[in-house]
């Protein structure tokens, strides 16, 4: 099986994609694979997928997440509830059937948060604070509702500007509230989704005991989660994010690949048992997430997607 996929953006030359496809090709033994990069504008993109609709699928990063949401809605292409809901996307992937968006930045948060979650405060365990209001925050408000949050805070610099991330918390089911960017009342979940630069010197109320808090930002430092440990959260790396949500992509990408193989075989790919199937699919994301890990160890520094 040979997979071809390439991540596509505007700056790209920063991106740590081809890093971890790469590494997760590897440890797989799929040596013939390829992951490339491509530095592209969102009013190039239509034309770049139509001229590349050989590769199994692809990477988004900004500025394109909106434009293939709209793309997906013009051509028809299956639309995951991920990227529906956000109204962003970071995924596409062509299997033998269909083309499908999606957006993995909400799994990404999501695998992030979920194994600190024990260690949050009871009192607290339905709340998340979140700062900005921008598409980042409408995926981590939709993590937020996956991983059982009720009420959310955006602190945000312009009320005007979160209209959106209301409206999709109505959409959910949320109590949501904006608030100035200055204070954060105790949460179980506190998320900065702002660039690092953006991200001001912040009051933490003095009744936080414990929470999680993960800054998307893949900055070499991070003064947000160090306040946010000086305050009794446990603090999650966006590089944590960045891994988790690159490995559901590869996940995705296999799959089609999968299907791909199995039209031109002219195989069923569900007649193996399900058990054995979800045992394979367990084992084959150890074997990613691990390599994805090391090779981020193995290339420390500022990065992002």
């Amino acid at each position: 099986m040979t997979i071809s996929a390439a991540v596509l953006g505007r700056p790209i030359a920063h991106s740590k994609s081809p890093l971890l496809h790469r590494a997760a090709f590897r440890a797989l033994g799929l040596h013939s694979s390829e992951y490339a990069s491509f530095d592209l504008g969102a009013d190039e993109l239509e034309a770049f997928l139509a001229a590349h609709d050989q590769e199994i699928g692809f990477s988004l990063t900004m500025p394109l997440k909106e434009q293939l949401v709209e793309l997906a809605h013009t051509h028809g292409w299956d639309l995951d509830d991920t990227a529906g809901l956000t109204g962003v996307a970071n995924t596409l992937v062509r299997s033998a059937i269909s083309t499908a968006v999606a957006n993995t930045d909400v799994q990404g948060i999501v695998r992030a948060l979920a194994p600190g979650l024990t260690t949050s405060d009871r009192e607290h365990s339905a709340r998340a604070t979140i700062l900005g209001a921008g598409a980042t925050a409408a995926s981590a408000l939709l993590a937020c509702h996956e991983l059982g949050i009720t009420t959310v805070e955006f602190l945000v610099r312009n009320p005007d500007r979160a209209r959106r991330v209301l409206e999709l918390s109505q959409r959910l089911g949320i109590a949501a509230t904006t608030a100035p960017l200055r204070q954060i009342a105790p949460s179980a979940l506190v998320i900065s989704t702002l660039p690092a630069e953006a991200v001001p010197e912040l009051q933490w109320s003095p009744d936080f005991h414990s929470g999680v808090a993960l800054d998307v930002a893949y900055a070499a430092e991070s003064g947000f989660l160090r306040a946010a440990e000086a305050h009794g959260l446990l603090p999650v790396e966006g590089t944590v994010m960045l891994v988790e949500q690159a490995v559901a992509q590869s996940e995705m990408f296999i799959d089609a690949a999968e299907s791909r193989e199995a039209e031109t075989e002219s195989q069923n790919a569900e007649t193996e048992d399900g058990a054995a199937r979800r045992a394979n699919d367990s084992t084959r994301r150890a074997v990613i997430t691990a390599a994805m890990y090391r090779a981020l160890e193995d290339a420390p520094g500022p990065s992002g997607d």
